[in-house]
């Protein structure tokens, strides 16, 4: 595998437990320091495990000779520096951490008193995305999906009504239609974060947000979405892209017309419809033609609805929203991210 030992190393530094798992210990180790300045170099690692201290030297390339050297010299350098009271006591042991070598090298490595530990960078980064990235990239299990929503202002009727009753029985007499509209309408809604709602019991009501978008309702053209409602919407999707089906939905939409405008703009619905769908991990699903169209006008029109796109029979357009949108829900997932991986 083709890559630096520093992105192995902060996986390794960054968990503990797979510092445990990698070298078979019966605890987890505790780091001391790493990228150590001492007077022969720069050692990788330095872990105290029990009454040990662990030296540990990462490599990705295949075996050299000089490594036994650049490791006896280390140890030498740390039992100086116990000596001079720099470094706690205990047995310094050296390991040689690499992908896997021949039985050769490794009789030639321990006959040195080096330890020899073998590691797969495969697994240490399958590690890293199930452990630590896939917590906050639930994108990659979210997906778009269709309840036969097409624009958002159509779920105005039933929530604007849970200001009268927070019984769903309530509001199906209130409201009128199938039973399944108003879910759809339901679950639409709560994926918006909208509505406090139970599947199994009556109860739901409007959470702080929903409670906002009813206030920022037109007063004159109820069944319309204000412009204040797509503000409010809006702001929600980007700060929070992760949130849910719809919401990530949307926010791929609007990023995928920016990654094509890049290459053509306005940039063709054709193009859009085929991107789309391999870009929300919708491809498998929406195979034929006709679903892809559906998949990508339904989020189109959700972006349309909240200002930060546009379209014609043939293109899709950014609107200037649509711009600043992207650039500042690009911040918010980073910041995300980085908050989270807390990786040196």
């Amino acid at each position: 595998m083709e890559i630096r030992e520093k992105q192995i190393e902060d996986i390794l530094v960054s968990s503990p437990t797979l510092m445990q798992k990698t070298f078979g210990l019966d605890e987890e180790p505790r780091l001391i320091g790493r990228q150590i300045i001492v007077p022969s170099g720069r050692l990788d690692m330095l872990y105290t495990y029990q009454k040990d201290l662990f030296l540990i030297e990462l490599k990705v390339a295949s075996f050299q000779k000089r490594f036994i050297k650049q490791l006896l010299d280390y140890k030498s350098d740390l039992q100086l520096f116990q000596k001079q009271g720099k470094l706690i006591n205990g047995d310094i042991v050296p390991f040689l951490l690499m992908p896997h070598t021949s039985q050769n090298n490794r009789d030639e490595i321990e006959a040195k008193g080096i330890i020899l530990q073998e590691y797969n960078p495969e697994e240490i980064l399958d590690f890293f995305y199930s452990e630590r990235l896939r917590p906050i990239t639930t994108f990659s299990e979210l997906k778009p999906v269709d309840v036969g929503i097409w624009n958002i202002h159509l779920i105005n009727k039933f929530i604007y009504n849970l200001r009268e009753t927070n019984s769903l029985n309530e509001l199906q007499s209130i409201v009128g239609g199938s039973p399944k509209t108003l879910y759809n309408k339901i679950r639409f809604a709560d994926e918006l974060g909208l509505l406090n709602w139970s599947r199994k019991g009556d109860y739901i009501a409007l959470t702080k947000l929903g409670e906002q978008y009813v206030d920022a309702k037109d007063q004159y053209l109820a069944d319309t979405l204000s412009e204040d409602q797509a503000k409010l919407l809006k702001e929600h999707v980007m700060q929070n892209p992760y949130e849910s089906c719809i919401i990530l939905g949307i926010a791929s939409m609007v990023e995928c017309v920016f990654t094509l405008s890049k290459t053509s703009y306005p940039v063709p619905l054709q193009l859009l419809e085929d991107y789309y769908s391999i870009y929300s991990g919708k491809s498998l699903e929406w195979q034929t033609p006709r679903a892809k169209m559906y998949g990508a006008k339904m989020y189109s029109n959700y972006a349309i609805d909240l200002g930060i796109l546009a379209k014609n029979d043939a293109s899709v357009y950014l609107t200037p929203e649509g711009f600043k949108f992207v650039i500042q829900m690009q911040l918010h997932k980073s910041l995300k991210l980085m908050n989270y991986l807390n990786i040196n």
